[in-house]
């Protein structure tokens, strides 16, 4: 392993130092800034027949050194691009002059119109089509990407199972990819399914799955392939939900053939881009365990903070008073938006 940091950045007020308040809170607290109308572009899939979208949003002056660059996100399990964290994190890159790209993983948000493809933490192979498309259609041939959560896994399985083309290019151009930051990424799919049948974890897993339901019944008006299998669907579990839907219709003899094909634990040695891995000792999706007996490479930085939980980062800012010149008024806001952007852009 290259390097370990902890992180004192972070630093919630007390009633906020729990990483299962954080988590919760973080469920709730889902304020959206408002972006301008982005640019949807279709990105078509192995099969012909499906595709899913990515959405671009453009600076109105670019940031110097980075006019010829974008920045792509990938959000988690049950968002979309559409995501308090994915408009927060695009907001904040327009902001600073970069071109940024949010993608919908294929089968999520408005791309379930477009693909039968459940969302899963398996669809590297899509996310690296999406970017040679990109670059083959708007010449964007430098690349800093950004995934959270599930999307941060297959961020991390993306860049190791396609370093050597990275590396080497391809023949119809270079593309390259600067830096990476996965956030809270569940590096091991099958471990994290079985933590979260344990004891009080069940909580989140039937947040999710009451989300996974509600997600399956739309995809069901949709797709006839859907509406067929949901009549064998388990929703005990979200392993059993991965066995009798998510597995079946991407093409995976099961859940753990799943897990074990879009899992980046095993792989993580193989990157050679500089990417950051931040990761909260309180997390009560993603264990922080799971990291201490991976091998990384070292081009790889694990970063630790404690009682963010899972994603929730939640702190108070202080801002200026618009009415009182001396006081300050505190605002809750996700420390880690700003974080992971400073981060990308160094």
């Amino acid at each position: 392993m290259n390097s370990i940091v902890n992180l004192e950045q972070f630093c919630p007020p007390w009633y906020l130092r729990n990483g299962h308040v954080q988590t919760i809170i973080t469920g709730f607290y889902k304020p959206k800034p408002k972006l301008p109308v982005p640019i949807a572009h279709q990105i078509p899939m192995c099969d012909p027949r499906h595709s899913f979208y990515v959405f671009e949003n453009q600076p109105s002056q670019s940031h110097p050194g980075f006019e010829d660059s974008a920045v792509l996100l990938l959000h988690g399990m049950g968002s979309s691009h559409a995501g308090t964290y994915m408009t927060s994190m695009a907001k904040l890159l327009l902001e600073r002059g970069v071109r940024v790209f949010r993608a919908d993983l294929p089968g999520a948000g408005p791309s379930a119109h477009l693909s039968p493809m459940p969302p899963h933490g398996a669809c590297y192979n899509e996310i690296w089509q999406a970017l040679l498309f990109l670059r083959d259609n708007l010449g964007i041939r430098r690349w800093r990407l950004s995934g959270v959560s599930l999307g941060g896994n297959i961020l991390l399985k993306m860049l190791a199972e396609k370093a050597a083309l990275m590396d080497s290019g391809n023949a119809k151009g270079e593309l390259r990819i600067e830096r990476a930051v996965s956030v809270a990424p569940p590096i091991h799919l099958s471990n994290c399914s079985t933590h979260m049948e344990r004891g009080l974890h069940r909580l989140y897993a039937n947040y999710f799955m009451r989300s996974l339901r509600t997600q399956a019944k739309y995809r069901a008006n949709l797709w006839p392939s859907w509406k067929e299998r949901l009549e064998h669907a388990s929703y005990a579990t979200i392993r059993q939900f991965d066995e009798t839907v998510t597995a079946p219709l991407s093409g995976f003899s099961g859940a753990e053939d799943y897990y074990a094909k879009g899992s980046s634990a095993d792989v993580l040695k193989q990157i050679h881009v500089p990417t950051v891995i931040l990761i909260d000792d309180h997390d009560p999706i993603v264990p922080s365990s799971m990291f201490r007996s991976v091998e990384f490479s070292a081009s790889t930085e694990l970063k630790v903070t404690r009682h963010g939980g899972h994603v929730g980062y939640l702190h108070h800012s202080q801002i200026p008073d618009s009415h009182l010149t001396v006081s300050k008024r505190r605002r809750l806001n996700r420390w880690s938006d700003a974080w992971i952007i400073d981060e990308l852009l160094r």
